[in-house]
């Protein structure tokens, strides 16, 4: 072998030397570091991962109304009970009207014509019942005799029976008359009653609305015409989720504006609640009766109605999302993020607003409130709060 081979293996041996006492001693040293911190970092593979909120002030003004459609709190049809043509119409949509008052007015010659011949009959029929009354006295009266000379025996029995015939006779007679007579009454009154219908009038005190009707048109019966409502009561109308509904209660106040910035307000109670949910939204519709002496609402109007509890006294009130409420009736709660660690904190449910609650106690405004994953959560686990 060559010198100059010698020297340039012995060059890489000592190299190999030290890099290998060089990584004894450094290399180690950043193995065992990362273990040691690997021993430090806390293992989060069990933990679940959440959103945490904070309470919001409750505020008057800060969506706290349902949207509302108003309804007439009754309404009545204006129908035809007769066919006939319309020769006149004596309303319009917002017409106030009374009830029995005339709206429309049908041809009625035809059945004024009945009603006379009827009439006409009727006396007939009574000038008849007259003379075969009159008939009657006579028959009864031959009757009487021909009966006394039978009982004496001066006429035969076979005479007695041809007036007793012929009493019989006329006394059908009688009834006969009597019958047709009442027979004709009734038809001139069914006529007189058909004659009224003939003018349609209004079912109730109201507004007119919903017309539907025109001069020279035919009519059947049943035909709706147009409808009045009685406004002087209004309904607004609100859906309640199925998670808040247990806390509405018949005659709970309630305020309502047509518009949520509006300084004016009306006063109403909650006047019913519907017995079960819509199936497809899951929700409840309540009405809240409001006093509508001066007219001012209207059917079909949207508004806004805020339902109240009485003030408790307990001091500030908080507003959270009513997705985050869990539990029943009487024992409502929230999770709380308690440093790292779930806890349940019991709250009580005041106002309920779009898709909010107003929390009347158990809330101090400062909690951390978990948001997300509820449903994977129970007191006490261990959990990683994402943002808030």
């Amino acid at each position: 072998m060559s010198k100059k081979r010698i020297i340039l293996l012995v060059i890489i041996v000592v190299i190999f030397i030290g890099g290998v006492a060089l990584f004894n001693r450094y290399g180690a040293q950043s193995i065992f570091a990362a273990k040691e911190n690997e021993s430090v970092e806390p293992d989060t593979s069990d933990k679940v991962a959440v959103e945490v909120i904070s309470p919001k002030v409750a505020s008057e003004n800060e969506g706290l109304y349902y949207k509302a459609t108003l309804e007439a709190e009754q309404e009545g049809i204006v129908s035809s009970k007769n066919s006939g043509k319309v020769i006149s119409i004596l309303f319009d949509d917002g017409k106030q009207v009374t009830q029995g008052e005339a709206l429309i007015i049908l041809d009625d010659q035809d059945i004024v014509n009945q009603i006379k011949s009827a009439e006409s009959q009727l006396e007939v029929s009574k000038a008849a019942l007259q003379k075969t009354e009159a008939s009657l006295e006579n028959t009864q009266r031959s009757y009487d005799r021909t009966k006394t000379l039978a009982e004496q025996g001066v006429v035969a029995q076979a005479e007695l029976e041809n007036a007793e015939t012929s009493l019989k006779i006329i006394k059908a007679d009688v009834a006969s008359s009597q019958a047709a007579i009442q027979a004709t009454q009734t038809t001139i009154d069914n006529l007189k009653t058909t004659l009224a219908d003939m003018t349609i009038r209004a079912p109730i005190t109201g507004i007119m609305d919903g017309k539907n009707v025109n001069i020279g048109q035919f009519l059947s019966p049943g035909n709706v015409l147009g409808k009045v409502k009685d406004i002087s009561l209004i309904d607004a109308v609100i859906e309640i989720d199925q998670a808040l509904i247990q806390t509405i209660k018949i005659g709970q106040k309630a305020k309502v504006k047509l518009n949520e910035d509006d300084s004016e307000s009306y006063e109403g109670v909650v006047k019913s609640i519907t017995p079960s949910a819509d199936p497809s939204s899951r929700s409840f519709k309540v009405k809240v009766q409001l006093n509508n002496e001066t007219l001012s609402l209207r059917p079909g109007v949207f508004a806004k109605v805020r339902l109240m509890v009485e003030d408790d006294g307990k001091g500030q009130n908080f507003v959270i999302p009513v997705g985050l409420i869990t539990g029943k009736e009487g024992n409502y709660f929230v999770y709380i993020n308690d440093n790292g660690i779930v806890k349940k904190r019991a709250v009580t449910v005041g106002d309920l607003v779009n898709n909010q609650a107003e929390i009347k106690a158990g809330l101090q405004g400062n909690e951390s409130i978990i948001s997300t994953n509820l449903n994977m959560l129970q007191e006490g686990d261990e959990i990683t709060v994402g943002s808030e």
